[in-house]
Formats: structure tokens, sequence, C-alpha cells
């Protein structure tokens, strides 16, 4: 790109503690400071009393605006949005004005509303990327109990509340007023911005009901492959150690050469209970290992010590780890019920060119074309069929087609360059716009 711009990312989170959004963040800013644009990282960050510092992280200049929050249930959400929301923006206009910032790129809830007041008053272009929920569920979930939400409708937002605060959420009753003020205000901001990015089909179509079409675009996380580079599978069976579930935690037997592998939660929406059924009905010859843990963990383990299923428990791995596992897989499950935006462990799996067998849910879809690139099932059942026929030693020519389609998917559509370069390219028309509208 001929033109370098000044830019602010507006990140709720940023590294090195932080979870996906934060990442997220910070490899948008890398990038984008790598094809030489000037990069400023902002965030509001909580704090005894107003403040501000100024940090560096691998070479990114960071800025936190420190405020007080409360820690009481409710009040801490009022202080950290509508409280917050004024506040920060006066901040931020002063900054972006300071640093002639021209793009201010709002990263999630905390950060997109004031980062769209600041960005009218300043005269930059504003942005905000939405990667879950959060502006159609208070809880940014999208779940009610364990299912999916039906609607944010006022009876829903009470059973909501009883499922996030047990008994106490009935008499909080009157609380479902205030999560509907909440969400019609960061849904307005969102809708004010210049430009909304959703990371998946399924995440713009639940933003199209309040965001102006022509200002809805979709743009996904993109594939960090300098992460994936130096990761091979661990071939080695003495290498490394797992856990048997019939085993105690401190009995330890090599890892199998093959294998199956599930990565997540062990909680009902991730679908850890389909996964057992799944196994069920293919009985897939070879072990599937889990690499995670949830409450549903124990009764997992005696489930598939009664009913022999082939199933080993590791337990929450390293990042790094979860990556060799990835790579030395036969196939990664990703039975999952919830509605994933996009999901970096898909992400992350077809870049190092691993098999999915996935339920069509959510923006899995965006990552995985049935038998394209991997494998898509409607149900359970389809799930366990097609499981069982890819893993036949006869598809094993369709296996290895499937894995080169998922490379090239990744490298097509999930790269840096093919990700950072739409973005750039939308930051340049909406600075045209802007421009075109002032003239």
């Amino acid at each position: 790109m001929s033109q370098s711009l000044n830019i602010a990312i507006v990140s709720d989170v940023f590294p090195p503690k932080s979870g996906g959004s934060g990442w997220s963040s910070f490899y948008l800013a890398k990038a984008l400071q790598e094809r030489g644009n000037n990069l400023q990282v902002v965030l509001p960050k909580e704090g005894s009393e107003f403040g501000q510092a100024t940090r560096d992280y691998e070479g990114l200049p960071v800025t936190e605006f420190i405020y007080p929050a409360s820690h009481i249930p409710f009040v801490r959400n009022y202080t950290r949005n509508e409280r917050l929301y004024p506040r920060f923006a006066n901040w931020l206009e002063n900054f972006f004005l300071k640093n002639s910032i021209q793009v201010a790129h709002g990263q999630h809830y905390l950060t997109i509303p004031p980062t769209v007041i600041a960005a009218k008053r300043s005269g930059a272009v504003s942005l905000g990327t939405v990667r879950d929920y959060w502006p159609v569920c208070y809880w940014t979930t999208h779940l009610s109990g364990n299912k999916i939400c039906p609607g944010c409708t006022p009876l829903n937002r009470v059973k909501c509340l009883y499922h996030n605060q047990g008994p106490l959420g009935i008499p909080a009753a009157p609380l479902s007023l205030y999560m509907a003020s909440n969400l019609k205000l960061k849904q307005r901001y969102l809708a004010q911005a210049d430009a909304v990015i959703a990371v998946s089909n399924y995440v713009a179509v639940k933003l199209a009901r309040f965001v102006p079409l022509h200002r809805l675009h979709i743009i996904p996380n993109f594939i960090n492959f300098k992460d994936l580079q130096d990761i091979s599978p661990v071939v080695d069976v003495e290498a490394r150690k797992i856990t048997e579930p019939e085993l105690s935690p401190q009995s330890l037997v090599p890892s199998p050469d093959k294998y199956l592998l599930y990565i997540g939660k062990l909680e009902a929406n991730k679908g850890a209970n389909l996964l057992l059924d799944i196994l069920r009905e293919a009985r897939p010859e070879i072990p599937t290992l889990v690499a995670g843990d949830g409450s549903l963990r124990g009764q997992m383990e005696k489930a598939a010590l009664q009913e022999n299923l082939n199933i080993k428990f590791l337990g929450w791995q390293e990042h790094s780890e979860v990556l060799r596992l990835i790579a030395g897989a036969e196939a990664l499950l990703f039975p999952s019920l919830w509605p994933e935006p996009l999901t970096r462990v898909l992400l992350e799996a077809i870049g190092l060119g691993a098999l999915v067998v996935a339920l069509n849910t959510g923006g899995t879809p965006d990552i995985i074309q049935n038998g394209a690139n991997g494998v898509l099932a409607e149900n359970l059942p389809e799930f366990a069929y097609k499981l069982q026929s890819i893993l036949k030693p006869e598809q094993s020519a369709t296996r290895e087609r499937l894995k080169a389609g998922a490379l090239q998917t990744a490298h097509e559509k999930f790269s840096q360059e093919a990700v950072v370069t739409r973005t750039e390219e939308l930051y340049l028309e909406l600075i045209a716009q802007k421009q075109g509208a002032q003239v």
C-alpha cells in the first residue's frame, strides 16, 4: 500500500494476558504496522482512579485509559458501559486529534461505542469488529442456559437472569429492563459506525437487524501462519504421556500413533455430550483424545469406562501442545451445538492442513465446505455416519484431498495477506467517502 495511515486499534483487552479478542487485535495491529502504517493501540483498564499509562508491546505503542469500576454485579456493568462510554470518548477524542488518527477501529463492546463517538468528533473514520454476540445478547453468549437463545424477549431475559444468577435472578427480574436498555445502547452506537465488520456470515445476519447493510462487511480473523510454521506432530510415542479414563491422574501411559481429537470445554453447548454419542455410533478403531476440561468431564469419563469407549482425557493443554495434537490427528472432531462465530480452533486446524469433521453451526461453514476441504454434518447420526465413512482405509485418498483443500482455503481466504489487504482497502474506501462528503 502506497499510503501510510495513522490507525488506532481500540481494544477491550490486549496481550499478553487476554482472550481471543485481544490476540486478534494484536495480530491485526502488528500486521498493519508491518505494512507501513502508523499504529497506536489504546485500551481501557480498570484501576482505583482515573489516569493514563503507556507501555510497549512487541514494538506497538500501547496507551491505557485507567478508570474506576465497581465489582458489584450489574453495577459493575453500568460503570463499564454507560458510565465509561462518555468519559472514554472524551479522552479518545483528544488522543485521536493529538495523534492525527485517520482510522479508529474498535474491537469489542467496551471500546466500539466510545470509538464511534470520538471518531465523529475528531474527523476520523470509525469501524467496529464483532467477534461474538455482545450486540444481541447481554451475556454475550447467545445462549439461554445450554440452548441457543430463542430471542431477547422480556420473558427470555428473565429466564436468562435465572440461568446466570441462580435463585438470585428471580428477585433481580426488574434488572431485565436495564439489560434491554443496555443492549439497545450498544446497538445504536454500533449502527452509527462508518463500517461494521462481522467475522462470519452467521454473525452478519444477526447484525443486519439493526446495522445498515451498506455499512456491514464480512472480514474474518486471519490465521497467523508464523505460529504454525514450526508445528509438527509428536511422532515419538514416548515423548508425551496422557491419562487413561480408568486410571488416576498420576497413572500415565504412552500416547497412540493414530488418534481422533476433540478440543474445547466439556460442556453441553460445546457438543461434549454429542461426542460420546458420535463415538457410540461410529465406534472408530483408533482412540479419541480430548484436550479440554469442564463440568461434564466426570460423567463423560465414567460413561467411557462403563461402555468401553476408546476415549482418553488429557485435560487442558498449552496452546503449543494443542497445535501439535492437531497436526498429528487423523481428524479433528467439532460437534459444537453452540453457533461459534468463527472459531480459532478450526482456523488453526485448516492452517495445519488437518481433516475436520464438524457440525454445520454458526460460522463453521465459512471455514469448512463439505466435500471440498472437510466434512460437515447436519445432525448427530449424519456426523457419526460421515466420520465412520471417511476413516475407512479405502478413503485415504479422499482424506488427503480434503486436507489439501483445507490448507488451500487457509492460504487463499484466511491468510494475513488476504485479510489485512481487505481491511486496508476498506479503510481507504471509508476515508475517500468521508473526504468526498466534506467537499
